[in-house]
């Protein structure tokens, strides 16, 4: 079994250098590529499929950089006009999770969710916990919506709008909901619809040779995989009783130390909020933390408490007002206190294993999961 399961990669491997070696073959798929309707097109984000037009420039005297340049415009927005933030959601709303994130707009911006252009990727899944790792943007759609009815004029559609700073870091999450960026299906401007169904079939062909290869191998290595299956529970089983027993001793301990001080939220609290914003009111209760007062820009405040070491999921408990002072609104703000993470002790070396140890100090997991 062994042998074959040798041989069958050795062959694999000979037909992947034949095919990359291959000039042939990457012009002939490059000119299926070239002809195939744009609807048939991988849809992901390019930088390079775009013709880049930061926002200060959209206006309507705005002329394409190279008249023979057909690609698709895509507007650039500056970092002070986009708001991130990290969410997380139950694990159910990936299903419909813009609807969920239309829903919930005003608790993640002073804006309601027809004000605002927004997009999101999924950055983690907990199936444990049953929780959806977000990243979420916005932007105004103020300035925005000017901008595009202005190169629509000119008949430059803009398709996407993109964050300057995730667009240099390589994020491309268009910003504009899909009926805006998308572009008209090619079935209306009389594509053929028979060379799409070709290329389909191609790539059909193309795939359904490795895969019956590939079912041959597996069907053979099977029992193998069972067999390491069922030692990976036996080993998973005892991890999980070590696990619970070391949480067991060192529950106490870390949950006295998890819980950060009054005086250190309130010098995070300084150290994050800028000059132009002040705090009337602070109500700690638990591990939620309420304020309340004044700044020049309340967009800003989420993001700058996102970034923070102590402080999550901030969130205005009550619609923005105008402030006392000119120029300012008055804000209700609702932050969570991150817990603080232990730091567990130095394991002791191998030698010292015998030295009894002291009924408060907890047991380090790693020395731990070393015990027969």
């Amino acid at each position: 079994m062994n042998t074959s399961t040798e041989n069958f990669k050795e062959t694999l491997a000979r037909l992947k250098q034949q095919l990359v070696a291959s000039r042939f073959l990457r012009w002939w798929l490059g000119e299926l590529a070239s002809m195939a309707p744009a609807w048939v097109r991988p849809t992901s984000a390019d930088a390079k499929s775009f013709i880049l037009v930061p926002l200060e420039q959209a206006t309507a005297q705005y002329t394409r950089p190279d008249s023979a340049d057909q690609r698709e415009l895509a507007l650039t927005m500056p970092s002070s006009r986009v708001m991130r933030k990290t969410l997380t959601l139950p694990l159910a709303t990936e299903e419909n999770l813009r609807q969920v994130l239309e829903f919930q707009m005003e608790q993640h911006t002073p804006f309601p969710a027809a004000k605002v252009y927004f997009g999101y990727w999924v950055t983690g899944r907990n199936f444990e916990l049953g929780q959806l790792s977000v990243e979420f943007v916005a932007t105004p759609r103020e300035g925005v919506d000017a901008a595009i009815k202005a190169l629509s004029g000119l008949a430059l559609p803009v398709r996407a709008v993109f964050a300057a700073d995730m667009l240099a870091a390589g994020n491309l999450v268009n910003l504009l909901p899909a009926g805006l960026g998308k572009a008209p299906s090619a079935l209306r401007h009389g594509a053929n619809p028979w060379l799409a169904a070709l290329v389909a079939l191609l790539a059909l062909t193309a795939v359904a040779m490795p895969l019956v290869i590939k079912r041959e191998a597996v069907v053979q290595l099977l029992p193998w995989v069972e067999k390491g299956k069922k030692a990976a529970e036996t080993v998973d089983t005892l991890r999980r009783e070590l696990v619970a027993r070391v949480d067991k001793h060192n529950y106490l301990l870390e949950k006295r130390q998890s819980a950060p001080t009054v005086i250190q939220a309130l010098e995070e609290l300084t150290r994050v909020l800028p000059d132009d914003t002040w705090v009337q009111t602070l109500d700690i209760k638990g591990k939620e933390l309420q304020i309340q007062g004044e700044t020049a820009s309340s967009v800003r405040l989420i993001g700058l408490f996102e970034q923070s070491s102590m402080f999550r999921e901030a969130s205005f408990r009550s619609p923005l007002t105008k402030g006392q002072s000119s120029g300012t609104e008055r804000y209700q703000l609702a932050l969570q206190i991150r817990p603080i993470a232990a730091v567990a002790p130095v394991a002791t070396p191998a030698a010292s294993a015998a030295v009894a140890t002291p009924a408060s100090a907890p047991v380090p997991a790693a020395s731990a999961e070393k015990k027969p």
